[in-house]
């Protein structure tokens, strides 16, 4: 996921079929751990705090737990990055990254918004990504060369008219929060919403979701953990868009965090002009 290009030859490294294979047990990993969370729901959880104030709750854990599982069974020769154990094998080529529930304060106000992201990269490129929202019964997944998909439909964005980039395109932007949390980036936050007025604000994969299936017309990130960006390139390349990744930059007792761009090509490139020291 660095912001260059790796030069890795997923065609003639990987075999198509091999790639086939991965995304349906993805596919079966994400509609298993959609049916423990659904379960989680209805039985109730418990809620804590990480020692960085944010929320964490026993189903994160416990689906974590449970996709580990399912791959370490499956996939015994790969590694897994989460967000709430530490990796495993962070060695192998691929590597398995996930974040269980992705908004966990809208998971613990039962907002419908939160989800499940699930991807596979080799040498860091992504092969499949995977965003599930349980609640909304919605799944956008992809897998390179197979193109991306809405639940069971094929997506295919329409890019916009040049004449189309005015300020009333839909843009999905974070919190200010997100532009200051890692790094004084406040003013960035301000351009973007005073020269895109007709934005959104949404703080979970679900503004990846919007863009990838063509509801919103692009999504910027910004201070953002692996986990929570892992299935974006793979989704919206494999849909006809486009992704870039705009800024990487680590952050003392955390890790290294990650600003992107996705969305339709045309709104990408002109977005991409407000981060030209990235």
């Amino acid at each position: 996921m660095d912001k260059k290009i790796k030069s890795v030859d997923i065609r003639n490294e990987i075999p198509a079929r091999d790639i086939e294979r991965y995304y349906a047990k993805a596919m079966d990993f994400s509609a298993s751990a959609r049916r423990l969370i659904q379960s989680l729901l209805a039985a109730g959880f418990e809620v804590k705090r990480k020692p960085d104030n944010s929320f964490v709750t026993s189903a994160d854990l416990r689906v974590e737990e449970f996709l580990r599982e399912l791959i370490r069974k499956t996939f015994p020769n790969h590694g897994v990055i989460g967000e709430e154990y530490p990796a495993s094998n962070p060695e192998a080529a691929f590597q398995w990254i996930m974040d269980p529930i992705d908004g966990t304060e809208d998971f613990i106000q039962r907002l419908p918004t939160f989800g499940s992201i699930l991807a596979l990269h080799y040498r860091g490129e992504p092969i499949v990504g995977i965003i599930d929202h349980p609640v909304l019964n919605l799944r956008v997944s992809a897998a390179f060369g197979l193109g991306a998909y809405h639940n069971d439909e094929r997506i295919q964005l329409v890019d916009l008219e040049p004449s189309a980039i005015d300020g009333s395109e839909r843009l999905v932007i974070p919190a200010r929060a997100n532009f200051i949390k890692y790094s004084d980036d406040g003013h960035l936050f301000d351009t973007l919403v005073r020269m895109h007025p007709n934005h959104r604000i949404f703080r979970t994969c679900f503004a990846h979701t919007c863009t990838a299936i063509g509801a919103t017309d692009a999504t910027i990130d910004y201070g953002t953990a692996i986990w929570d960006v892992a299935a974006n390139r793979i989704l919206v390349e494999e849909a006809g868009g486009k992704f870039s990744m705009i800024r990487t930059w680590d952050v003392p007792s955390f890790g290294r965090v990650f600003a992107s761009i996705m969305g339709k090509p045309i709104l990408v490139n002109q977005l991409m002009k407000y981060f030209p020291e990235h």
